[in-house]
């Protein structure tokens, strides 16, 4: 939230490694999470109003900055 609020852009490194860090963190504590589940969970968090409604509750775009933070991060380390 903050790193948008900021200004940042989702293909910025900091919010790229943010990004990573989630990745990361499903690998470590439910499944492994490759780069296309990843980017594969980034559309959903768009797609379904379920997610879109969890994110953009904490601010208005959230989910859309995720996801693209998301791919960014993917199309640039994988």
């Amino acid at each position: 939230t903050r790193l948008m609020q900021d200004g940042a852009q989702p293909d910025s490194q900091e919010a790229m490694d943010l990004a990573e860090e989630h990745r990361a963190h499903i690998t470590r504590w439910f499944y492994p999470c490759s780069y296309e589940i990843h980017t594969g969970l980034a559309d959903m968090y768009v797609a379904d109003p379920r997610f879109t409604e969890f994110y953009d509750k904490h601010a208005a775009g959230l989910a859309a900055f995720v996801k693209a933070a998301i791919i960014a991060n993917a199309t640039t380390r994988a």
